[in-house]
């Protein structure tokens, strides 16, 4: 086009004496920064080599198309509506999955306003190293604490282990100095609050760890198979018996360890034989007169306190003292508000990687991750992590990514999960009956909308595109906030 290098010798202020426009269009080729430049219409009249290079898209694709259709979301579509720069911002281009930081100058001719020139740096790889240096900080902080003398010193089979918690610490060493032994381990813990991490970091260090290995779920069996599974039976010994016979889990095991989770679900019949099992070492399965030995290692875990299922007649007391020769219980999340925000960093490397993001958590969704009872303890943290990981479509997760149970806030014991102080607002008409979170999250998701739909001029299929929303959502949020009852009715 004729136009490409009267535009380019007018955004360079004025043209160079001596320098042809396709001089000046070579030079501009040559440079490693992008270069695209529009005209009123957002129509891509011009771009530089390094702009295919960095966005990794064709020429042909894009030259000659509407910025507004190739990049809704374009920053240099907001100079084209008020004429102002855009000096050193950080932008992410979602379509290209790239992180730039751009400079957009308008272009005037003769006082008359004639398009916008984005001069743009690809800083992807400079913000992978960063976020990798802040990983390598947060691992050299755990290492420096490793050696302090707050903390206690642990085997490196430990060490995928996330806590810094004193309580939660003094039960990594408890397991640690059971772990070479042959004593049996009752391991107590709400539901998600790491059982199983501990049965196998003990079984680690466990003389028995190259030997077999036997998991079995006291809940998960039916009253009428547990003492089948646990023990096994010989051919013949019951209707719909396998022919050969099947070995149980203790058999299985022989050598080496069992783990019986939820063990307080175990039948009372069952839990005299389990408790023979550990005073004798024997077995007997059914249909059999033999008695086979067994050399077995047993660690127990329950989220119920057997203690008073045992004043309570529902958990054997001679058991209930054989489980607990050696018992660790592990503090609730809750209570551990030292490790929340190393776990929920920890779990955001790994979903972020998994889902191909790059993400952090901005301050507020930080304080509400701090605040939370987290009732279904670390296991909760981790499946709220991996749900904001998926939902979060810029590169900073906010508060309002998170699962709506979360934001809501309500816990068992009426607890509510606030922001700080001075990032809430004060409710007002019908939003007194809305938390202080969720209130602060609307009046962020109205504000936006009205600014989308102004920009759109009152379009609401422009509107839902400039905020990035899908149309169910967007009407929805609509008929929320009133936008119905308004000027916004295109």
């Amino acid at each position: 086009m004729q136009c490409i290098p009267e535009v380019v010798v007018v955004a360079g202020k004025r043209a160079v004496q001596g320098v042809s426009p396709d001089m000046l269009m070579e030079a501009m080729d040559a440079v490693t920064d992008g270069v695209v430049i529009v005209d009123t219409d957002s129509r891509i009249v011009y771009l530089n080599e390094a702009y295919t290079h960095i966005l990794n898209v064709k020429k042909e694709k894009v030259l000659y198309r509407r910025m507004d259709e190739i990049e809704p979301g374009a920053v240099i579509l907001d100079t084209l509506m008020d004429h102002k720069p855009r000096l050193h911002q950080f932008v992410e281009v979602r379509t290209r999955g790239k992180k730039i930081l751009v400079n957009i100058t308008p272009i005037f001719k003769e006082g008359v306003f004639c398009g916008a020139i984005s001069v743009f740096k690809d800083i992807t790889e400079i913000t992978v190293v960063q976020r990798e240096l802040e990983k390598t900080q947060r691992l050299s902080h755990s290492i420096f604490k490793a050696l302090s003398t707050e903390k206690p010193s642990l085997p490196r089979e430990f060490s995928h282990i996330i806590g810094e918690d004193p309580a939660f610490l003094r039960c990594l060493k408890m397991a640690e100095i059971v772990a070479p032994t042959d004593a049996t381990v009752l391991i107590e813990g709400e539901s998600g609050a790491g059982k199983e991490v501990f049965v196998q970091a003990i079984r680690s260090l466990s003389g028995k760890r190259s030997y077999p290995f036997v998991s079995m779920n006291c809940s998960a069996i039916p009253e009428t198979l547990i003492e089948s599974e646990l023990f096994g039976y010989t051919s013949g010994s019951f209707t719909g018996a396998s022919r050969g016979g099947k070995a149980g889990k203790f058999e299985l095991a022989d050598g080496g360890t069992i783990f019986l989770d939820e063990i307080g679900e175990m039948p009372l019949f069952m839990q005299s034989k389990l408790l023979r099992v550990l005073q004798s070492g024997e077995i007997q399965k059914i249909g059999s007169d033999k008695v086979q030995k067994v050399d077995v290692r047993v660690i127990a875990a329950t989220n119920r306190n057997l203690k008073q299922m045992v004043e309570d007649g529902k958990f054997r007391e001679d058991l209930y003292f054989r489980l607990n020769t050696f018992k660790i219980v592990i503090p609730p999340l809750r209570r551990r508000r030292k490790d929340i925000l190393l776990l929920a960093n920890h779990f955001l490397d790994i979903f972020s990687e998994k889902y191909h993001k790059h993400l952090s958590f901005s301050p507020g969704t930080a304080a509400v991750l701090q605040k939370s009872p987290w009732s279904g303890n670390v296991r909760q943290l981790e499946s709220c992590v991996e749900y904001a990981v998926i939902v979060a479509g810029g590169s900073v997760i906010l508060p309002e990514d998170l699962p709506d149970e979360l934001l809501q806030g309500q816990s068992r014991d009426g607890y509510t999960a606030e922001l700080p102080e001075k990032e809430q607002r004060a409710p007002s008409g019908q939003e007194q009956n809305v938390s202080p979170l969720r209130m602060d999250i609307q009046q962020i998701e109205r504000e936006r909308m009205r600014e989308a739909l102004e920009k759109a001029q009152g379009n609401k299929t422009k509107a839902m595109e400039l905020l990035g929303i899908s149309r169910r959502t967007f009407y929805k949020k609509y008929k929320l906030y009133g936008f119905s009852n308004n000027v916004y009715t295109k």
